[in-house]
């Protein structure tokens, strides 16, 4: 497929212009140049090619090469037609300063240009249509597919908004003036239409475009939204790409790299726990289980699930998503690496998606242990709102191209093994932002690790399995979704088939005694009874007098009972061992110094009351536990905090303080029958038989689930929103985190001193990032790249408190308000957020 020349369109009466930078000017033909040359990398470097041929194939047209080779033509002519609207005699004016423009040259359509653009490419392709011998129903099918893409150059500098507004955009009088001029030759710089007429649009993008489409599956509806999120991104990219080569005199040559599979697969086979692994192959593991199976200890259990996992894979190695359940501390991180680069071929990307920012951290810190070498641990990069865009880096000769080179990475992902979060994944898949998409089309050929998917809205269950399955096809991703209490999440979407799991029978492991009897008594003896808090303080000061040595976590599910907890518990000066209070209020310095003796092991007797941050956030091995009830999941997911080595017996009490419905108000889990009030459910929870627990919740989910084409519907959805491009409404349906309107976030400085003598004012990185917004003369890529650093040092001193308008703060920027002398809101080195959200002299 090659690319049209300009001269097919343009006229050539003088010298166009792409770009300016002071008195250096870039013309059209060189920007387009540049774009083609990172269109044909990215291309074949991702082998989009395949993506194309994939989602061709789902059209349903007579002639399926036919259709491959007109899709190809739309992708390779949207770099040539994208800024083709340049053209217009204002744009190069009054942006460009072109001299060589006659003052009596016509526009109809401002400075604007990426509508002009789209306009021409829908000219050019519906022309070309015309000319092909096919049925007139498949003929609409291609200008309807051409008018697509059209929406997508028309977007190039924007968010995506819907399809619709788009072609309502079309028929307005903007576009009818640009298409009047155009026919009457009145705008130069154009050789004029070839066919468009206003009425043209009217007749084939009427009221009725979508009729006899609707006959699509939800799967090739899906592969649609998905397609053009592709086209959008890698439009962008080469964009981007292409002006900066122009404006810093930087030509981009590694650009789409995936992970040195070889180099990382040779370190990890050198690797201790590999060569154990191996070893355990070769002297006893069987496929088949016998009699000692009930003998093996945790180590040896965990080698069984990894080389189970590995045979498995090596008969299913073209299927696109897979299931591991596998137990709590059964090594699911190991297990998953390895899957991983059995299904890696060549270079892909590999990424890492967790519920947690702490999550991210501690697999980077278990990865880096894995790969020592300093080259292969640069090509891990944590991708999220609290890590650094890169080092700070000295005026140099090439500081300028490092920021804008380190811009670039993290706004198309441009990164071989990527840890970050499920919001910013999903941001990836559904967000409506240009910055969410940019990286959209490095997914192709990803292996993609989800972690703890339960964790999402289960409102939005079926959703998330169609469209994952969707998008896994169409982008020949691999998916590996890994949990110890794992929804059969494919029975929602109405297909059992597709689906792979990683251990054929997970429930020989979760009832194996290593890992059914890890915590060796799980009591529900605080749950017969009305329980006061007093009660319930009694209980853990007896267990703490009665285990001085031992580390007791006591969970509740509200801030203001964990609170009220704490300070009751402190009162008690006769307990001879510290007691410690993590929650959501606190900021990461405060958790790090909280954990890090538990980490280290280097504490024995220890209370740590917490919130739900606990559970699935952060990797602690304690001995006792107390939990206020609430979802089943939780449970599983806290008793993994209990003797977590295996090396004494654990005990957990769970207890009923506070109602959990209240803060999962949405959740069917919460539904009294399937919470540990019901003896039923301890029994599941005891014998880990998770499957008869989702069973129960499918029912309801099933029975809630509205198919309806009602706003609210299934089928509304995906035959309105996914179907017709509704980019922003399909991320409001996706959004993993409802947003919250009630609270607000301050920044409460004071200083902060680290374990290796370094410390933090926080007075000094508020005016530090105040004073880096402010700055109208910093290069934009270095000042995204410092702001990116102030804002990770900010988040030590940044909290959440209930929203109030009327704070009295010393200092604010837009919605974000900072309390300079913060010292007095801490007592303890815990921050009481009641004392400063009523405090009277933060009043006006």
């Amino acid at each position: 497929m090659c690319f049209i020349e300009l001269k097919t369109v343009l006229a050539n009466e003088y010298p166009i212009y792409a770009h300016k930078k002071d008195s250096k000017k870039e013309l059209l033909e060189e920007h387009i140049e540049r774009c083609e040359y990172y269109f044909r990398k990215i291309y074949d470097q991702k082998k989009l090619g395949a993506v194309v041929h994939r989602f061709g194939r789902m059209l349903n047209f007579h002639d399926s090469e036919f259709i491959d080779t007109f899709l190809q033509d739309l992708l390779f002519q949207m770099i040539v037609f994208h800024d083709l609207g340049k053209c217009n005699p204002l744009f190069q004016k009054r942006k460009m300063q072109n001299p060589d423009i006659p003052d009596d040259c016509e526009t109809a359509c401002g400075t604007e240009h990426s509508l002009l653009s789209s306009i021409l490419y829908i000219d050019y392709f519906w022309d070309k249509i015309e000319e092909y011998s096919l049925e007139k129903r498949e003929k609409k099918q291609l200008k309807i597919l051409a008018a697509e893409h059209a929406f997508i150059i028309s977007r190039h500098h924007g968010n995506l908004n819907e399809f619709e507004t788009y072609i309502k955009k079309l028929k307005g009088l903007e576009a009818k003036e640009i298409i009047l001029a155009l026919q009457q030759n009145r705008i130069p710089g154009f050789k004029g239409l070839r066919c468009l007429e206003d009425h043209t649009i009217e007749k084939v993008l009427n009221d009725r475009i979508y009729k006899g489409r609707n006959k699509l599956s939800r799967e090739q509806e899906c592969a649609k939204y998905f397609y053009y999120r592709m086209v959008y991104s890698l439009l962008v990219a080469c964009d981007y790409y292409a002006t900066t080569e122009f404006t810093k005199d930087m030509k981009l040559q590694d650009i789409g790299k995936g992970c040195s599979i070889d180099k990382f697969q040779s370190a990890y086979e050198k690797s201790e726990i590999l060569k154990s692994i191996r070893k355990y192959e070769r002297e006893q593991y069987s496929s088949a289980k016998d009699d000692s199976f009930q003998m093996k200890k945790m180590n040896d259990l965990r080698s069984e699930i990894f080389l189970d996992v590995e045979n498995v894979l090596k008969d299913h190695q073209d299927q696109s998503v897979f299931f591991l359940e596998a137990p709590t501390g059964s090594g699911k991180t190991n297990i998953s690496i390895n899957a991983s680069f059995q299904l890696m071929k060549g270079e892909n990307k590999l990424m890492y998606i967790y519920p947690f920012n702490t999550l991210v951290e501690q697999t980077k810190q278990t990865l880096q242990k894995l790969f020592p070498d300093k080259d292969l641990q640069k090509q891990i990069v944590v991708v999220n709102s609290l890590t650094p865009i890169a080092e700070e880096q000295e005026n140099t000769d090439d500081s300028e191209k490092y920021y804008q080179k380190s811009l670039l990475d993290r706004q198309f992902l441009d990164y071989p093994f990527i840890l970050s979060t499920h919001v910013s994944f999903f941001n990836l898949l559904f967000g409506s932002r240009k910055e969410d998409i940019f990286g959209f089309f490095q997914l192709s050929q990803a292996i993609i690790v989800l972690d703890e998917i339960q964790s999402y809205r289960n409102e939005i269950w079926t959703e998330i399995m169609i469209m994952l399955k969707a998008c896994a096809e169409l982008m020949n991703m691999k998916i590996i979704i890994m949990s110890a209490t794992l929804p059969r999440l494919e029975q929602l979407g109405g297909d059992d088939t597709g689906v792979t799991y990683l251990l054929k029978d997970s429930r020989i492991y979760f009832q194996h005694p290593v890992f059914q009897k890890r915590v060796s008594e799980i009591s529900f003896e605080l749950l017969k009874e009305n329980l006061a808090m007093e009660t319930l303080l009694e209980h853990v000061i007896k267990t703490a007098k009665g285990n001085p040595k031992s580390k007791i976590l006591i969970e509740f599910i509200t801030k203001k009972s964990a609170y009220k907890f704490y300070n009751l518990l402190s009162e008690h000066k006769e307990l001879k061992v510290p007691v410690q209070c993590i929650t959501g209020d606190d900021s990461l310095y405060e958790r790090e110094k909280i954990l890090r003796p538990i980490k280290e092991k280097s504490i024995q007797g220890m209370l740590l009351v917490a919130t739900q941050v606990i559970e699935a956030g952060v990797d602690i091995d304690m001995d006792i536990g107390y939990k206020n009830i609430s979802k089943l999941d939780s449970e599983e997911q806290f008793l993994g905090r209990i003797n977590r080595s295996y090396k004494k017996e654990g005990k957990v009490y769970f207890f009923h303080l506070d109602e959990a419905k209240r803060i999962y108000r949405n959740d069917c889990r919460m539904t009294e029958e399937l919470t540990l009030k019901h003896s039923e459910m301890q029994k599941v929870l005891m014998d880990k038989n998770f499957s008869e627990y989702y069973e129960k919740v499918f029912e309801i989910l099933k029975s809630n689930r509205n198919e309806s084409t009602d706003r609210e519907g299934l089928n509304y959805f995906f035959d309105k929103d996914v179907q017709r491009l509704n980019y922003p409404e399909v991320s409001k349906r996706m959004a993993l985190i409802e947003d919250d309107q009630w609270s607000m976030s301050i920044v409460v400085c004071r200083k902060l001193m680290f374990d290796d003598g370094t410390y933090l004012d926080g007075e000094e990185v508020w005016e530090r990032y105040k004073s880096l917004l402010m700055n109208s003369n910093m290069a934009y890529a270095e000042k995204q790249v410092k702001l990116s650093i102030a804002r990770s040092q900010l988040s030590y001193f940044t909290y959440q408190i209930k929203r109030n308008y009327n704070l009295a703060c010393d200092d604010n920027i837009g919605e974000l308000f900072c309390i300079k002398d913060g010292e007095r809101f801490f007592e303890n080195g815990k921050i009481d957020l009641e004392e400063l959200e009523k405090h009277n002299s933060l009043f006006l």
